[in-house]
């Protein structure tokens, strides 16, 4: 939530009042906006001549000219604007803004506040954009809307991926989509960040990242289980404590003979769980050992001795 001072209300009105003239973009038009959902985007790599925003990790407006990749005068308030928008499919409803993100602002000031942050966020996303004259965040009714076609996000695109898996017919097609999806979730939804909002947002996501991740390992393990371990392990990072998972990828790693890897596993698996005062599953750890047992005791190829052929 937005808490703001009497004296940034004096610097916010002379922003207003300076920005108020400029051509900065077309006049509050959606432009294009697709406000349908959050997974219309187009596929593959972002598209140039859009402004480039990274929401999975810590939030930012990337791709700015020299000397800086972030906008030294985008104000924080605007990216928590950003990150609203974007959890909400691109758009939402004014007064909705108002009381979930200004909800500790006077309503005196409000929406004087909410005003400088949208321009502070037009400016910065066309910086990005290269200057490119379009509307980035269109007034639709009582929405404020995102132009999905001037703006590449990253959470977008991971979701657009997860959304083409879902529905490829061709194996291959399937596998290089889930491997996109999986590329795009770099860390948690506006990591570091503490807005009263966000959590469940911030969880749906990790959820979808981390099914994603699982996806694709069920795609791979017959064919390439190295891969799928390696997956696998990205996706514990993203949910450390999930017995389940460590199961899985002990059962991975047995498959390929490693049992310094099983180990690993069972050892990362206890310290994450004490972090909680929480301990592995019994089944975990009857797993872990009865794999290790396994390969132990597995018979091994003899080795080829030279000459043999002969």
């Amino acid at each position: 939530m937005i808490v703001g001072s009497d004296a940034a209300d004096a610097a916010d009105t002379a922003v207003n009042e300076a920005g108020a003239g400029e051509a900065d973009e077309p006049a509050d038009q959606p432009g294009g906006a697709d406000a349908a959902g959050v997974a219309g985007d187009e596929p593959g790599q972002a598209r140039p001549g859009r402004a480039k925003v990274f929401l999975l990790g810590p939030p930012r407006i990337d791709n700015l000219p020299p000397p800086s990749r972030t906008d030294p005068l985008l104000r924080p308030q605007a990216i928590e604007l950003l990150v609203y928008l974007v959890t909400h499919g691109g758009h939402a409803d004014k007064d909705q803004i108002l009381d979930d993100v200004l909800g500790d602002a006077p309503q005196s000031k409000a929406l004087g506040r909410l005003s400088t942050f949208v321009y502070s966020l037009r400016r910065s996303l066309k910086k990005s954009a290269d200057g490119a004259q379009r509307t980035y965040v269109g007034a639709q009714q009582d929405d404020y809307v995102l132009n999905r076609d001037g703006i590449d996000i990253d959470l977008w695109r991971m979701q657009g991926a997860i959304t083409r898996a879902g529905t490829a017919t061709d194996p291959a097609a399937r596998i290089a989509a889930l491997r996109e999806a999986v590329a795009c979730y770099t860390g948690p939804l506006a990591q570091g960040k503490t807005y009263e909002w966000i959590e469940p947002h911030r969880e749906a996501v990790r959820r979808q990242a981390v099914d994603a991740h699982l996806a694709l390992v069920a795609d791979l393990s017959s064919g390439d289980p190295a891969e799928a371990a390696r997956v696998l392990q990205a996706a514990i990072g993203h949910d450390p404590y999930n017995d389940a998972l460590y199961q899985q990828a002990m059962r991975l790693h047995a498959r390929l003979g490693d049992v310094e890897a099983i180990r690993s596993l069972r050892k990362a698996l206890t310290r994450r769980l004490g972090e909680i005062d929480a301990e592995p599953s019994p089944d975990t750890i009857a797993l872990a050992d009865q794999l290790i047992t396994d390969l132990q005791h597995r018979p091994r190829a003899p080795r080829s001795v030279r000459g043999d052929a002969a």
